[in-house]
């Protein structure tokens, strides 16, 4: 007989374990690695939305500075109103975990058909099914085009390393680095994590972090990295809800998907705890996400605007653009919208 859950979740990353801690019911994670194995974010997000997460244990450093750094100078932004952090992620994720009732069983979600799922280690149904599974999608790609799933993709790679380092997040635009992204450098106590970032969503990245891990004088430790997936379809798939990288809700520019996962998934937890205690319908809870999602397409438009300026304007007028949002009235301006995008709605019910 097949287990039967109020949720089956494929994904236990940040979408997953956000939308797990918000479900009210049964519920069930399926993930192909352990809870915090296979790490592929640089993990900085704010320290609220850590907080909040039940994770502030794994919280390594505190960030009120973001540096961002052309071929001719540097640029300071205050991020003091909303300070970020950079953490360890699988600490992070046995905390999430702890805060949740749900299960967790280590299998690969396989496809989806009506309401069940098909794993490795058998299948699963649910009266909801939510794909948190990342850029791949392993859900909504087995019920639904191509086409409908499609996303824009870049593609990081990331080494931490020892060494002592500047508070703040840097980022950097250097182009013998990353000449169609950039590169970023953010501390977390006596390491620092150094990454690249192609917009192109070119993979060999290898030589190009090299690049920059000499201009630091650091040797390479072990890399990880991944796909950043931007595009917000339509994040419901038949009755399959669609949740952070797989429903290509990472920011484009920035490739900061972190929060934008974990309040997607608050949202989802919210309308689908209203439908279980029967507040609302499957159909409302389904048009609420849709109209969340569509909400920030113009946000994103506007960065993916600016992903195309930075991609191909030459050194000397990219720093023009920069240095004209990076005064007092407009990095409040820039700071204001960007981390208002997938905010959270403070009431649901018509």
């Amino acid at each position: 007989m097949t287990p039967t859950y109020d949720a089956v979740i494929a994904g236990a990353s940040f979408a997953g374990l956000a939308l797990a801690q918000r479900l009210r019911g049964r519920v069930l994670l399926v993930d192909r690695d352990e809870i915090g194995e296979n790490q592929t974010s640089a993990c900085g997000a704010p320290l609220r939305l850590v907080k909040a997460m039940g994770a502030e244990d794994a919280v390594q450093q505190v960030h009120e500075r973001l540096y961002i750094y052309t071929a001719a100078r540097r640029h300071e932004w205050d991020l003091r109103r909303e300070p970020f952090c950079t953490f360890d992620y699988r600490r992070f994720c046995d905390l999430a975990l702890s805060r949740s009732s749900a299960e967790f069983v280590r299998a690969s979600a396989q496809r989806l058909e009506g309401h069940t799922v098909y794993t490795t280690r058998g299948a699963y149904r649910g009266r909801f099914i939510a794909d948190c599974t990342g850029w791949r999608a392993a859900l909504a790609s087995t019920v639904a085009p191509p086409a409908a799933i499609e996303q824009w993709r870049a593609f990081g790679l990331e080494s931490e390393v020892t060494c002592a380092f500047p508070a703040g997040l840097h980022f950097y635009f250097w182009r013998d680095c990353v000449p169609d992204g950039y590169a970023w450098a953010f501390p977390c106590e006596n390491r620092v994590r150094f990454g690249v970032l192609s917009y192109r969503g070119e993979t060999k990245l290898r030589p190009r972090l090299q690049t920059l891990l000499d201009r630091f004088g650091v040797a390479p430790e072990s890399m990880h990295g991944g796909y950043l997936a931007a595009g917000t379809y339509d994040p419901v798939v038949g009755d399959l809800f669609v949740v952070g990288d797989s429903g290509g809700q990472c920011l484009p520019l920035t490739g900061e998907g972190i929060r934008t996962a974990v309040r997607a998934a608050w949202q989802v937890g919210d309308l689908l705890s209203a439908v279980l205690e029967g507040e609302a319908t499957l159909a409302w809870a389904k048009d609420a996400y849709r109209a969340y999602v569509a909400a920030q397409r113009r946000g994103i438009r506007f960065l993916a605007a600016a992903t195309w300026a930075a991609m191909r304007l030459p050194d000397r007028p990219l720093d023009v653009v920069i240095s004209a949002f990076s005064g007092a009235a407009g990095q409040r301006a820039f700071l204001r919208r960007y981390l208002g995008m997938f905010g959270q709605t403070e009431s649901w019910f018509p």
